[in-house]
């Protein structure tokens, strides 16, 4: 071996040999007497490739070396070895287009000729259903491909295997007949790509057939049977399945949203039972109303429309009472209102109701449940500046009768940064440092923070924030320090309730 490894030395030195290897191996010259791996071919993976060839004589070949460029001009470069006829890369880029070899090598580390050149693009490959949706009614679907190479055949069954399947022209989008019974359907494809690969392994995607949609039950429950403004019913259709759409409807309301989330007065999530808790706003009478759901599923599959066996009653709410609004700051908002029956009835409880926006009902947000009747008055506080709020007001009695007032609204004040302070920083010995401050009296004060830096531009941004105090009447805080050689800065800002701050104080630092 030392021999011929001398011979080849001195032929290159002297000119005489003018091909060369840059696979690493001992530098011999390909072997004429080795077989060209035949047949190479690319296979797609979901992260990469895999390369398989074959060899006319196995007896002869120790192993393969794998060449590779990604510009047809330039030099290929030996990329792997392998013993085996396959060989799988996962670290090439998306969208670029790889070139290869492969040559076999003997015992003797002497590499043969290299095979022709395959290539092709790496990319993702994929197949999407009906452009992802999760239902479909119909088992006539679309498919979607995303591939790396333009495909020039595609073979699809709903078999994991593909029994059955056959190669077909690809088209994009592509169509396919699901079989026939609702439930999940699963499709796998494998493409076969113009540049002569195809993919090792298939694809999949899945969706759910359903063809048919029912109201089993349409229904509510009602305390008392005769219904007032204020009170509450619960709405129910018993559809029997999730992720539809259901809706009742009866004279005076043309359509009203059911929910079957968990919320909104349902009490169980995803069971099929769609809910409504509905509280029965003014100037709405009925008798002998007939409550009608209607359903649609998930998959656009609509149900006969059912009626409820109950029919339901509402009367009309006594009249009003006045409300009014005044805005006091930036921040809140003052309500006054008018007494509610005075010699009538037992008091129950006035509930107020508020929207940036007119069209307050009872569906709006909540903000006081008040069980006093003579209670007259409520402070709307931690609002947004120049906010414009709606308001207004419900009364009940005892005996279920109640109230309501008009609309009435207010706009909060434009808001100020706060008022800031003057800081003051001495020892109580040599490691406890006392910090005071002069009291700020802002309306809407929210809290003091006070920050400490190392150097005399402390500042919110630059300097480590050592305590937030939501007390306005406390003007002094003890901090301390590890050694009493360290030099501390503090500063304090102000923060009002929507968030604006003060100009820093002034900066003080330890003695």
């Amino acid at each position: 071996m030392k021999q011929i490894f001398i011979l080849l030395l001195l032929l290159v030195l002297i000119g005489g040999c003018e091909r060369t290897l840059d696979s690493g191996n001992v530098g011999f010259e390909p072997s004429d007497d080795l077989p060209v791996p035949t047949a190479l071919k690319i296979f797609h993976l979901a992260d990469g490739i895999e390369l398989n060839w074959q060899i006319s004589d196995s007896d002869v070949v120790a192993y393969f070396n794998i060449y590779y460029t990604d510009q047809t001009e330039e030099e290929f470069i030996y990329w792997d070895s392998t013993a085996e006829f396959a060989k799988s890369i996962t670290t090439l880029n998306t969208g670029q287009v790889y070139y290869f070899k492969v040559a076999a090598v003997d015992t003797n580390d002497v590499e043969g000729a290299r095979s022709t050149i395959v290539s092709s693009q790496i990319g993702v490959t994929s197949i999407v259903i009906n452009d992802n949706d999760i239902y479909t009614n119909s088992v006539d679907v679309s498919i979607s491909y995303v591939y790396p190479v333009t495909p020039l055949l595609v073979k699809i069954s709903e078999s994991s295997n593909l029994t059955g399947a056959v190669w077909q022209n690809f088209r994009q989008p592509g169509s396919f007949e699901l079989s026939d019974g609702d439930g999940v359907k699963f499709l796998y494809a494998l493409l076969r790509f113009g540049d002569g690969s195809e993919s090792l392994v298939s694809v999949s995607d899945s969706i759910i057939l359903d063809t048919k949609a029912f109201i089993d039950s349409t229904y509510f429950i009602a305390v008392p049977a005769v219904l007032q403004a204020g009170d509450t019913v619960y709405f129910y259709i018993n559809a029997g399945e999730s992720g539809g759409v259901a809706k009742i409807s009866f004279t005076g309301l043309a359509q009203l949203d059911l929910y079957d989330d968990g919320e909104n007065g349902d009490t169980m999530a995803d069971d099929g039972i769609y809910t409504r808790r509905y509280i029965i706003p003014i100037n709405l009478e009925i008798e002998d109303g007939v409550v009608t759901g209607s359903f649609i599923d998930a998959a656009g599959n609509a149900a006969d429309n059912t009626a409820s066996v109950s029919q339901i009653n509402i009367v009309i709410p006594p009249e009003p009472i006045l409300l009014q609004t005044i805005a006091e700051s930036s921040s809140l908002i003052r309500l006054s209102w008018s007494e509610v029956n005075p010699t009538g009835a037992a008091f129950s409880s006035y509930r107020i109701y508020r929207k940036t926006s007119t069209g307050v009902t009872e569906s709006s947000e909540l903000i006081a449940n008040i069980t006093a009747r003579a209670t007259l008055g409520y402070s709307d506080d931690n609002l947004n500046d120049n906010q414009l709020y709606v308001y207004r007001i419900y009364a009940y009695t005892a005996d279920g009768l109640y109230t309501q007032s008009e609309e009435s609204s207010a706009t909060t004040m434009v808001n100020t940064p706060p008022s800031s302070v003057t800081l003051a920083v001495g020892l109580e010995d040599e490691l406890t440092i006392n910090i005071s401050w002069t009291r700020n009296n802002d309306d809407d004060f929210e809290s003091y923070q006070i920050y400490r830096g190392s150097t005399i531009d402390v500042t919110d941004l630059t300097g480590q924030r050592l305590t937030a105090i939501n007390d306005q009447n406390q003007t002094s805080f003890t901090d301390v320090r590890f050694d009493a050689l360290d030099s501390y800065y503090y500063v304090l800002y102000v923060y009002d309730k929507q968030g604006l701050k003060s100009s820093k104080s002034n900066v003080e630092s330890t003695p």
